[in-house]
């Protein structure tokens, strides 16, 4: 099956434009009452961050799935979603092993993979995730799809995002994009450090926007 809308070839390649068509695409594509479903979901992201992933997997380069490492309770998951449904092409790949021992401060009540799968159950966007309930370090080795967008948002220790990288980045196709969180290094010095690393060595990946602490590349 072909993709519903028409590949924007040329998306904004810098920050402020990203974010300026992000922000209107969302507000436009997803609306109020979405956007406020997601803020209510426990987690870090915020609403600008959130509609440059939900742009990004919206308005693919190519065809390829969109991953994402680390979900929590799927505040991300949905963004992502509704970018891939406006798309009509692909699923999101959602890794995460729910082990219990991440972010406890923000809801120590709740296990985090059911109240996950009761977000996005009630956001009617099952059709659209497949959860793995994996470390992303057991899903690389076997991995074979294409994929358009990477959001990399698991584990924050610089090996761990040094072999989210290495096992999804030769992945993503041509065009496509690989967004992190975290990369500030205020709190979590090894994802700055890992990313560093990374694309030191990988000249074919290119920065095309840094909203606060997330940063987005693009394969050239």
């Amino acid at each position: 099956m072909g993709l519903k809308r028409v590949l924007i070839r040329c998306l904004p390649t810098s920050t402020n434009r990203l974010r300026r068509a992000a922000l209107r695409f969302a507000d436009e594509e997803v609306g109020e009452d979405e956007i406020g479903r997601f803020a209510r979901i426990p987690g870090c992201l915020n609403e600008e961050q959130g509609s440059v992933l939900c742009y990004l997997a919206a308005h693919p380069q190519g065809c390829g799935c969109v991953v994402e490492i680390g979900s929590f309770m799927g505040r991300s998951t949905l963004w992502l979603a509704h970018g891939v449904r406006f798309a009509g092409e692909g699923r999101v790949f959602s890794i995460d092993p729910h082990a219990g021992n991440e972010r406890p401060a923000l809801r120590p009540d709740l296990d985090s993979y059911d109240a996950f799968l009761l977000h996005i159950r009630q956001a009617g966007m099952t059709q659209f995730i497949e959860p793995l309930r994996e470390r992303s370090q057991s899903v690389a080795p076997r991995w074979d799809q294409p994929i358009r967008l990477l959001w990399i948002d698991g584990s924050h220790e610089y090996e761990d995002v040094l072999a989210d990288l290495e096992g999804f980045a030769p992945h993503v196709i041509t065009g496509g994009h690989i967004a992190l969180h975290d990369t500030s290094g205020r709190g979590f010095p090894g994802v700055p450090r890992a990313m560093r690393e990374y694309f030191g060595r990988c000249p074919e990946f290119r920065r095309i926007a840094s909203l606060r602490n997330m940063t987005v590349y693009q394969r050239m």
